[in-house]
């Protein structure tokens, strides 16, 4: 390209430094930042989890459990992994990132649940630190448990239609908020088993 050329092209690359030199590795952290803040976003279920070490067939394997369940695994440096929770409204699960954890994301927050749970007993060091439901529901890794054992959303939504009278309206829009209510009296100590599921150290 000759210089008059060059002179007229314009600028693709803004950021720069007082040098003109990119600094890639600030672009990339930004972009990785935004990419996780993306996936996070209103999303049913986001999910902190203690890792471990993993080996890279264990990595293999929460990532096919998880993908199964419609959900995506991730692991990001933490300080990034922060800056993303942070821009999509998810700062209660910021102090839980210490150590090697992933975060585990999707919409159906009942699959994912049961899923994580399983692969606790798959991978030895894996396990759920806390979780967000619905954007709103903050989850500590015994509420998680509970979560597991309620029905699928689609199941709650049965069987409001089921109950409904004749000519009556169902008036649950999303049966995932049903769910969230039905967690809360969990919580509450209305939970029939009385159980709170395995204890991990």
């Amino acid at each position: 390209m000759s210089a008059a050329a060059r002179a007229a092209a314009p600028s693709v690359w803004s950021l720069t430094t007082r040098t003109g030199r990119l600094r890639v590795p600030r672009v990339r952290k930004q972009i990785l930042v935004d990419m996780m803040s993306r996936k996070m976003a209103d999303r049913s279920l986001v999910a902190v989890a203690h890792t471990g070490n993993l080996t890279y067939e264990q990595s293999a394997l929460l990532k096919r459990e998880v993908q199964s369940a419609g959900g995506s695994i991730h692991v990001v440096k933490n300080s990034l992994l922060g800056l993303g929770m942070r821009n999509a409204g998810l700062d209660a699960l910021v102090p839980l990132l210490r150590g090697k954890v992933a975060v585990a994301v999707g919409d159906d927050e009942v699959a994912l649940a049961q899923t994580l749970l399983g692969a606790s007993k798959k991978v030895p060091d894996f396990f759920v630190l806390g979780a967000v439901l619905q954007s709103r529901r903050v989850l500590r890794h015994t509420e998680v448990e509970r979560l597991a054992k309620l029905p699928p959303a689609e199941v709650v939504y049965s069987n409001l239609v089921s109950q409904m009278l004749p000519g009556s309206v169902l008036r649950v829009p999303n049966p995932a908020a049903h769910l969230v209510a039905l967690l809360g009296h969990h919580s509450s100590g209305g939970d029939a088993d009385g159980g709170g599921g395995g204890e991990r150290e």
